[in-house]
């Protein structure tokens, strides 16, 4: 069994327990409203504390945990119209169980429905192939759970053993569907959950969503980057407008100085294959305005006209600590030109808040700033940034029922 180590910025979705990991997690309410938040409050060591789920009706002012549904520590989530998928805490979770509430005309949340799962197996994310079907990563053994989503049923799996580097666990991360085909990003980790030194590469499962089968897994060799995705993280695999494939990498998330490179790789559309020439290693490209170069992706989301907003890694800012550095910098990145600048307003954040998706015409992220905490919204047309609502805990997830 791989052992729970890890770096910097894993630390949102990962390790450990909650503060009281001798008790289960009590449920509140979880209120009323049309946005969906979790929150986390750390420890001092910055790998453990207790996380919180719940609604409200507006983002605005600030907001306590006083009504939430206490969670285990930095539970993954995630939203399937309005069904809302807890996964277990990467890790040792203390609950090892899926669990799906959904969200009611009368602005609340249902009761939990739960799919008892293996300790270690740590799913940690979901995609829909259809109202009665779908993938969910199993990254601790190596394998797809196929879910039926509607009734919180295991149909099937895939195992994916075959595929792993020097162990068992391919470690499955994050995919997409595209052209009936499931692009999964296997992220090949170490005992260290660091990426292999004799495997820097990228390497994805490609499944025919039909049958189940893993027709092939391709690789990337050629730029040496590695880790895939993060397995929390649904927005660093995406599509841009003309159909091509990209893929986050974060690497060894900059905590290993000889092996710095990280960023971008691409499928083509209509294409199973990596075009190498379209391949992009941020490490050497300076961000704008300031001497640093991204060390990793700690999180990205693709926005439209080659440009994505993201947070990436900044090595001069990590400390010995890497749970609670402040190092993760939000950046614009545009793929067509390839620059990298900074998001002015949005401050630095540690690796529990690194949220950032799609709001309306407006980016949210999630930051955890040494003086401003909680959610931001950015204009990419204006850049814009206001910081919309104060959280008590870092901001780990919003989603907005509208």
């Amino acid at each position: 069994m791989k052992r729970i180590m890890f770096f910097a910025t894993f630390v949102v979705a990962l390790i450990m327990i909650s503060c009281n990991d001798d008790d289960e997690p009590q449920p509140q309410n979880g209120d009323i409203g049309k946005f969906l938040i979790e929150t986390t409050l750390l420890n001092p060591d910055g790998s453990s504390g207790s996380s919180y789920l719940q609604l409200i009706p507006e983002l605005s002012g600030e907001i306590d945990n006083s009504n939430a549904i206490q969670l285990d520590f930095s539970s993954p989530i995630a939203v399937i119209d309005n069904d809302v998928f807890i996964f277990p805490t990467f890790g040792t979770a203390a609950v090892n169980e899926i669990r799906k509430y959904t969200y009611k005309t009368d602005g609340t949340l249902s009761s939990p429905e739960t799919l008892p799962v293996t300790a270690y197996s740590t799913p940690t994310n979901i995609t829909r192939i259809n109202n009665e079907k779908a993938y969910v990563p199993m990254y601790g053994i190596g394998r797809v759970l196929i879910l039926n989503p509607a009734t919180m049923e295991k149909t099937g799996e895939i195992d994916l053993s075959t595929y792993a580097h020097e162990d068992v666990s391919a470690e499955p991360a994050c995919g997409l569907v595209r052209e009936e085909l499931y692009y999964l990003p296997l992220n090949q980790a170490d005992a260290n959950y660091m990426p292999y030194e004799n495997h820097r590469q990228v390497d994805v499962a490609v499944i025919d969503i039909n049958t189940d089968e893993v027709l092939k897994v391709i690789s990337e060799t050629t730029s040496q980057m590695s880790f895939p995705t993060r397995p929390m993280l649904k927005n660093m695999i995406f599509t841009n407008e003309q159909n091509d494939l990209y893929i986050a990498c974060a690497g060894y998330f900059g905590y290993n100085p000889a092996y710095r490179e990280n960023g971008f790789v691409c499928i083509p559309s209509g294409k199973t294959e990596f075009d190498d020439s379209k391949s992009w290693d941020i490490s050497n490209t300076t961000i704008e305005g300031t001497s640093y170069q991204p060390v990793s992706v700690f999180n990205c989301k693709y926005i439209g006209d080659g440009k994505l907003a993201a947070y990436v890694g900044i090595a001069e800012l990590a400390n010995n600590n890497p749970y609670t550095a402040r190092n993760s910098m939000p950046v614009l990145i545009d793929l067509n030109v390839k620059t990298i600048k900074p998001i002015e307003g949005i401050p630095v954040s540690n690796g529990h808040g690194i949220f950032i998706d799609s709001y309306n015409n407006l980016v949210m992220f999630g930051s955890d700033g040494e003086n401003e905490v909680g959610f931001f919204t950015y204009n990419p047309a204006t850049e814009e940034v206001i910081h919309v609502l104060a959280t008590e805990g870092a901001p780990y997830f919003i989603h907005s029922f509208e």
